[in-house]
């Protein structure tokens, strides 16, 4: 049997965003996260419904410099920087998409890091 994602492209954004209006990354139900935000935008340019899958997550409040998420989905995207141009336009001025990409099927946003950097500023 063949596994689903081998029929599937997956793509990896690369963003940074202000989190001073989120209530973090995380889709939750008790307010607006990035993650929901980046989904929704994604999913009205491509035209379909569209998960959106984080490097990590981030609290309420905090920013991130470059974040990265992929989305799987059937038909390839024939101009990535088309998509971020259009992503770009749609999405609020506090979250900006620096690159769109297709990686193996088998690469994962949060799995597949090989380091991370965290920076605190008080």
């Amino acid at each position: 049997m063949i596994p689903l994602y081998s029929f599937m492209k997956r793509y990896f954004i690369e963003f940074s965003y202000d989190g001073t209006a989120y209530h973090g990354w995380q889709i939750q139900p008790n307010g607006v996260s990035v993650q929901e935000i980046l989904q929704k935008a994604l999913s009205l340019v491509l035209h379909q419904k569209l998960l959106v899958v984080g490097a990590g997550r981030t609290d309420a409040g905090v920013h991130a410099r470059k974040m990265v998420a992929h989305f799987d989905i059937k038909q390839s995207i024939e101009d990535c920087n088309q998509l971020k141009y259009r992503m770009n336009r749609l999405l609020p001025s506090d979250i900006s998409i620096e690159t769109v990409r297709e990686v193996c099927a088998d690469m994962h946003a949060r799995f597949s890091a090989h380091w991370r950097t965290y920076r605190y500023y008080i």
